[in-house]
Order: C-alpha cells, then structure tokens, then sequence
C-alpha cells in the first residue's frame, strides 16, 4: 500500500513540475521528459516502477500470422511461471526500447543506437555562454 502511494505522490510531483514549467513559459530539457510517463507523470524508473522490455527486430507478416490474429483467443487461468533467463539482444538501429508505466500502464518505444540529436542538446544550438565569478566586496563596483 505505501508503494503505490510513494508512486501516486511521485506522479503529483511529476505533474507540478510540468505545470510550472508550463505557466513560467519555460521548456523542460528533452532529457528529463524522456524519463516521465506522458499520461501520468511518474517519474520511469525502470526496475522499480517500470517493465522494460528490449524488442527484436520487426518480422514481416505472412498471411498465416495474419489468420491466427483473426482467431479468438481462449483463456485459461494465469500461473505463475518461473522467470526465463533473459537472452542477449542484438541491438542495431530498428531495435526498440519499451517501457510500460506500472501506475498507468502507458507504453513508450524509443529507438536505440541511433545518431539523431534533439536540436537542444547539439552544440549548435548553444549562442552564447556566460560565466559567473564570484567577486569580493572590494572589487564590485559601487552604485
């Protein structure tokens, strides 16, 4: 119970930062909307709060996969299963990285191993860098 409650005050928290980023007219970095879930705001720690899941390469239909989609699906009740050992994953650049929030069950796909750059985060996009230094009370100008 303290769990789920820990997660719903994260994702309070999650969307505050978002609503006063929006009401200062200010963007938050691409980085750090990266790691909130975009239905709920909880912060995407995989692991903890979050399924993460590596997917294979895409496989091109055929018409019997197509049929089996059609047919209805029986259920039969859940066991718990032991946990198969997780394979290595060849990563290349259509390899998908998804995760799905525990809260809301929203499901993200980012791509991996891939050379794109948000604008924000290249170099071109910085104009002009300032510097701070402290100044001791003899050096400041007097007004």
């Amino acid at each position: 119970m303290a769990h789920s409650n820990n997660n719903t005050l994260a994702a309070y928290y999650g969307k505050l930062c978002r609503n006063v980023g929006t009401k200062t007219l200010m963007h938050m970095s691409p980085a750090l909307k990266r790691t909130l879930c975009k239905r709920c705001s909880l912060p995407l720690l995989p692991g903890v709060n979050t399924t993460l899941q590596v997917d294979k390469k895409p496989e091109e239909e055929t018409s019997l996969d197509v049929e089996k989609e059609k047919t209805p699906i029986k259920r039969s009740r859940r066991r718990k299963a032991k946990s198969k050992p997780v394979e290595a994953a060849s990563i290349d650049q259509q390899t998908k990285l998804h995760l799905e929030c525990s809260l809301c069950q929203a499901k993200r796909r980012f791509q991996l191993n891939t050379n794109n750059e948000c604008w924000v985060e290249s170099p071109a996009a910085i104009v002009q860098t300032i510097t701070v230094s402290k100044q001791s009370a003899e050096e400041r100008p007097e007004l």
